[in-house]
Parts: C-alpha cells; structure tokens; sequence
C-alpha cells in the first residue's frame, strides 16, 4: 500500500483497528481521570442517619408550636451531642439537646433550632419561633437512596465523583484500563540518554518523550529498548509486546536504505493499513496489525514524532480509556505571521496559542518549525492547521487550532460553527 493517506482516514482506520477496550477494577485512590465500565449503585443510603446541618438545638417541633419573639417557648436542656457520639434514648416532650453539624438527631427529635435564634439561660432554652418538622434536618438517604444508581458507566471520575464514592464506602471502581502501550525506538545511532554519545551518535530523546506522552495522555508506557537498523532486531524487540494493547515506534519508516519497520512488520506476517500520512511534519507514517495487535510507526524526527503522537496516537489512547473528545481540542484562531510557502501537504505548525486584548485565539508561529528541532516544542502549546492545498496566508488569517491540554486560554466561539 503505497497511497498516502489524508490524516482524517489514517486516525479512522486507526480507530476502526483499535483493540478492545480493558475493564479492570482499581482502588479508589487511583480512579482519578478514569471513565467508569459499570453502573455503580449505593448499597447504603446517605446519610446514613437523621443528621443535624448545623450548630444548634434537636427539639420535638410541636414543642415550638407557639413560640413568639414576646411569649418564647421554654424548653429544658437535657444533654449535648456531639458529632460522632450519637444519644440512644429517646428526646423527652420539653426538653431540648445541643447538637453539633453532623450530629445525629436523637430519637423522639424531628427538627433542629439555629443556636443564633435562642437564648440559653442555665439549663433553660428559650425559643422565639415556632420550627418545622425536619428542619435544619438532613434525612436518612436524602442525598442518596439505598439502592440509587448514583455513577453511570461513561462517567469520567473527577474529584467529586471520588467523594461521592469515599462517602459510600465504594473504594474498588470498576474502570477502563489504561493501556499499555509499547514504546520502540529504532536507529544505530541511538544511545540511552544517561550515556556520552559517540562519533555519529545521539541520545534518544523519543523514547523518554513518547513515554511522557503517553502517560499525559493517560496510557502506561511499556519501554521496549533502541533496536538497530535491521529487520530481524527490530522483530526481536516487536516479539516483547506481548502484553501491550499497541506499539508505537520511532524512526525507520521512511524511504532510506535502513528504514526497515515496514519490512520487519510484514516479515512477521503483519497486514499493513498505511504508509506515510499527508501531513508535515510527520508524513513517514505507517500503520499495521501484528497478531491482532496495532503497531503504529512514528516518524524518527522528534517534533514529526511529536505531531505523528498527537494526531494518531493520541485519539486512538482518547477511544481507549472512553473519553468523549478524541484528539486534541479545536478551535479557530489569528496567524500573528504569514505562512509564507504555499502547503502541498497539510503542515501543523508549531505555535503559541494566547488570547489577545481584541478577543480573538492569536497564534504565535515564530519558532523554528524543523522537523528535527526539540527546543521549539517548548515553546508551543498548539498547533496552526494550514490545509493541504492551501496558497500563502496572510498575517490575521483565521486558522484552524489544536490546542494541547496545557494550552489555558479563551477560546471564542467558532465563526466556521460547531
């Protein structure tokens, strides 16, 4: 397969391949930024109990029936409860108790009186208004019921939801897994990045970075080792995937003498889904299935690997753990330079996003846009889609955006709709 493909139709037969998602169960304290696999539903009622919301007085309503601001209700003082330390007999008519926020409402009380509305003289309560049944007074499953569905499967588990479930004393959740993903980097001339490179040698920054990504996209990454130019090094190192629901390498997929990914991938009998991608940088690209698992090959440049993780990888691990948007997040925004050349290829060109004073998503493409420089990745928090097609655009031309999730800016509503 030698067409190369538009970067909509490789990411959906990416998609269309991915494997099946992984439910595990993970404690509680682990389930932050997860999607639920299951319903979840409360096997308890919350609260638990009849519970006071605040500082004051459990009375028998009826005992305030008649209380004005001129003829007050006397009631006797007949204990304090404090949270945590609940009273079992039952609240005589006329007599009154302390209760604390949290405090659970003793038997024989249905209502609680604010210590800001009564005047406490020795063992002697006044009250100046009469109170309802149940006021001030949390009841047993008013929050949740025995029984409710109280998180639907879909759900991605903010620190909310984590209290929620603390609170009902859920602390295994059932989830999505995390996949793991393989990580390979290829090339002779790579060395671990705590070693001195030789003549002719780099440091092997791709692998530390796919490993990042991946874990900011929510993955785990797997690190399988550098392996040499060779086909069969490179199928050794495939061989220890197992384990892993895809693989993604860097370097050896383009058209050199030495670019042997794709050879090695149909040696072991993979079938190949593409190669190379209509995009720059990043367009060395290529795609197959290895016993049912999905090998993705990244270009060897580190932003092109960059660009190749964010628009193919990335959706593919956004599918797998259930997220609603896959991919990086859209919008339209302002060149502050011209795109001088006009783009055979669709570029995605590294850029500062920022909300301007005028309102509007600027984009900053004054950086070094070489598919080998590292240094300008630091600098970006975006992507500016320049179409494949595309003649040269002026400064202030509106663009498509593909912020990273570091990217805090407003983004204005979209003048193209949606």
């Amino acid at each position: 397969m030698t067409t190369m493909l538009p970067v909509e139709e490789a990411r959906a037969l990416l998609l269309r391949h991915a494997p099946p998602r992984r439910v595990e169960t993970v404690p509680l304290e682990n389930a932050l930024g997860l999607v639920l696999a299951e319903d979840l539903r409360a096997a308890e009622p919350l609260p638990a109990f009849p519970r006071s919301g605040m500082d004051g007085y459990a009375v028998r309503s009826a005992d305030t029936r008649n209380a004005t601001r001129e003829a007050p209700v006397t009631l006797r003082l007949a204990g304090v409860i404090p949270a945590g330390h609940p009273q079992e007999t039952e609240l005589a008519p006329g007599t009154a108790v302390a209760i604390m926020t949290g405090g659970a409402v003793p038997p024989g009380a249905d209502a609680v009186v604010r210590q800001e509305e009564v005047q406490v003289s020795g063992d002697r309560l006044q009250i100046f208004r009469p109170v309802s049944p149940l006021e001030n007074v949390a009841c047993v499953g008013e929050d949740v019921a025995r029984g409710q569905v109280i998180l639907t499967a879909g759900r991605r588990i903010r620190p909310q939801e984590i209290g929620l479930l603390a609170a009902l004393g859920i602390v295994q959740v059932p989830v999505l897994a995390r996949p793991r993903v393989g990580i390979l980097c290829t090339g002779d001339e790579l060395v671990g990045a705590h070693e001195v490179p030789g003549p002719g040698q780099i440091r092997n920054s791709n692998g530390p970075q796919m490993a990042a990504l991946v874990r900011s996209a929510g993955g785990v990454p797997v690190m399988l080792g550098i392996a040499c130019d060779r086909a069969d090094a490179i199928a050794a190192a495939l061989r220890r995937s197992e384990g892993c629901d895809l693989v993604i390498t860097t370097g050896g997929v383009s058209v050199g003498r030495f670019d042997v990914v794709k050879e090695a991938l149909t040696a072991m009998g993979a079938e190949v889904l593409f190669w190379r991608v209509r995009i720059k940088p990043g367009t060395p690209a290529c795609a197959g299935l290895l016993r049912g698992r999905l090998v993705i090959g990244l270009s060897g440049n580190p932003a092109a690997a960059a660009t190749d993780f964010d628009l193919l990888v990335r959706p593919v691990l956004d599918y797998l753990l259930g997220r609603e948007r896959l991919g990086l997040r859209e919008a339209w925004g302002v060149l502050d330079q011209p795109v001088a050349k006009p783009s055979g290829l669709t570029r995605f060109l590294r850029a500062r996003a920022y909300s301007g004073p005028d309102g509007q998503l600027h984009v900053d493409t004054g950086m070094a846009q070489r598919s080998g420089v590292l240094s300008s990745l630091c600098d970006a928090n975006a992507y500016a889609v320049i179409p494949g097609g595309s003649e040269p655009l002026p400064a202030g031309a509106t663009v498509r955006v593909l912020l990273h999730d570091d990217a805090d800016v407003y983004v204005p509503p979209s003048p193209h709709g949606g």
